[in-house]
This record gives C-alpha cells, structure tokens and sequence, in this order.
C-alpha cells in the first residue's frame, strides 16, 4: 500500500518538493515565530531527513532517497558554515598565560548548592559571569566566592540581573541597557600580559513570540556596536536564547567580527538524560575576537553531574598582540 501510494510520479514530485522546501525554511526562516523556533531544531531534523533516507532505501524509492540525502547535506553544509571552521584546536603557547572564562548558570542552584559552588571555585576560570541572578543568590555568591574572585561587578534589582566575578581587578566599567536588559562591560589585565582583555557579559530573556527575537536582535546589534567601538580584544558571553546557526547570530557574529568559541554543533549536555540533551541545542555562547585563540572549550558540571555552564580557554595571539603592542 505504502509502496503503490509513493510510486505515483504526482505524489513523488509533491514530496521532493517538500523534502526541499523544508530544509530551506530551516535556513531562510520566515519572520514568524513557528518558523523561526523550527528552524532551532534544524540539527534534529538534518537526522531525522538521514533516517528517512535510509528507510526510503529499505523502500526502494530512490528518487525520495536522493532527495532526502541532498535536504540533509543542505543543513549540514548550513550548520558548517555557522560554526568555528577550525578542524582542530590551536595548541597552546608555551610560557603564555591562559584566560579561562566560564559563563555559569544559577537557575537550579538549589537542587545541588554544595556542587555548583565546588564547580564554579574549580573551574580555574579568572571571570565568572552569572546572568538571571536575584539579590538573595548574589549575596549568598558573593560572600562564598569572594576568597577566589575577589572582585566582582553587578546589576543588582534589575529583572532578570546580572554579575561578574573575577580574579583581577575590573577597569572600563559600564552598562548600558537595552529594553530594561542590563549589559556589562568591562576589562581585566592578566598576570603576565601587558595588554587588557574587554568583555561584554549580556542577560537575555528566551523567546515565546515573533516579538522576542526582534528584541533579541536589537540587543545583539548593540552589543556588535559596543564592542566594534572598543577596538580590542574582547571577549562576548550570554545566555543569548538562540542557537548558534540563526540568522541572528550569524549577523551579530560578522557585525562584531567574532568567532565562536564551541566546535561543531552537537546538541548541548544539558539533559538529565541523553534524549532530553538531543532535544536542547545549545544557546549559551561565548564569543572571541581576532586578537585571541581559543585552545579549549568545555561544558560546566556539578559533582552531581548538573549542567551548569560552559567554560572558554583563550590565549593571545602572538602576532596580533605584537602589532597591537606597537601601534
């Protein structure tokens, strides 16, 4: 029955058809909501068009096949060019500070206090930028951390807030707002280096309509315009409520001339289980600038095995700290 249905030329050209037009809405989303929250999943359904092929094969229907194939080499190629192009990380330099930042998040902090305070203090990371944080958490974080990140900057009041802790002394501080949205900007100078790291640490909030992803780019455009005015190494952190291969993203990324710091574009760690962590694609993210090279990036866990973040290892690059240094 299945065979005499997909076996009428009509019924085959209606399908192909379909089969394409549903990885291209994947990348060229309409301005709509259903549209635009389907194309997150683009990682899901690039298997889902590679399952359907290979069941296609059983059927012996080769044009469904073919075309199924060709809908899911256009994600994947999608999904590529959305990504960090490295194929390997650089190696580390030798005698070379390494800066590791963590973007850590506090949402279910309850559920396991001891080990998500135990990963933040192991974490090694010399900026630990905590966004959606109440004044209660702040408080408590503060006085825990404060042996390690001495220093620390807040938007405290604000709904959601946001702090960064750090292990060297915070310059250039800043905020400016978007839509009631506070973002921090400031600066550290490692041990050993001569010359100032920026960051721009952003609090977002997800996304229910249409409406919230033109706020989420209009936040994005003036964290590309901040950090294209600051003319240095710079390092952007979020819990940006978007996957790295939206259109969004994508054109906050090449405004700011920033790369990503995550490899590839596997779904995140972030489920208690394997098919609750295929289902959640990442949405946290942190963005470098030419001036670094990130050797190492990793996903934050309690002791509990809670995902709590993600965590960056960057280096200077020799050659673009040597001719920043001399201008």
């Amino acid at each position: 029955m299945v065979k005499k249905i997909l076996n009428n030329k009509y019924i085959q050209y209606v399908l192909m058809a379909s089969l394409i037009l549903g990885a291209l809405v994947c990348i060229f989303p309409p301005q709509r909501f259903f549209f635009k929250s389907t194309a997150e999943f683009a990682i899901q359904i690039m298997i889902g068009y590679l399952v359907l092929a290979l069941l296609l094969l059983i059927l012996k229907q080769p044009k469904l096949m073919f075309t199924s194939f060709i809908a899911c080499s256009i994600l994947a190629i999608h999904l590529k060019l959305n990504t960090n192009p490295d194929l390997k990380k650089p190696q580390p330099t030798e005698n070379q500070t390494i800066i590791n930042v963590a973007l850590v998040n506090i949402s279910n902090i309850n559920e396991d206090p001891d080990g998500a305070i135990e990963a933040m203090l192991n974490s090694e990371a010399c900026i630990l930028s905590i966004p959606d944080i109440d004044p209660m958490v702040y408080e408590f974080l503060r006085d825990t951390l404060s042996e390690k990140f001495p220093y620390c900057t807040a938007r405290i009041g604000f709904d959601p807030g946001i702090a960064v802790f750090s292990k060297f002394k915070i310059n250039n501080q800043d905020t400016f707002f978007v839509e009631s949205l506070p973002n921090i900007i400031g600066s550290i100078k490692p041990d050993g280096q001569d010359q100032e790291l920026f960051f721009i640490s952003s609090t977002t909030l997800p996304t229910f309509y249409t409406k919230d992803y033109v706020r989420l780019k209009k936040q994005l455009n003036r964290i590309a315009e901040k950090a294209s005015m600051i003319n240095a190494p710079i390092l952007t952190l979020a819990d940006y409520n978007l996957v790295q291969w939206s259109d969004e993203i994508h054109d906050f990324r090449n405004k700011a001339g920033l790369k990503d710091s995550r490899r590839g574009f596997s779904p995140a760690a972030a489920g208690d289980n394997v098919f609750g962590s295929f289902f959640e694609s990442p949405r946290d993210h942190i963005f470098f600038s030419k001036h670094f090279k990130c050797i190492d990036f990793q996903n934050l866990e309690s002791s509990s095995f809670q995902h709590l973040g993600i965590k960056g290892s960057f280096q200077f690059n020799p050659i673009l700290s040597t001719t920043a240094d001399a201008q």
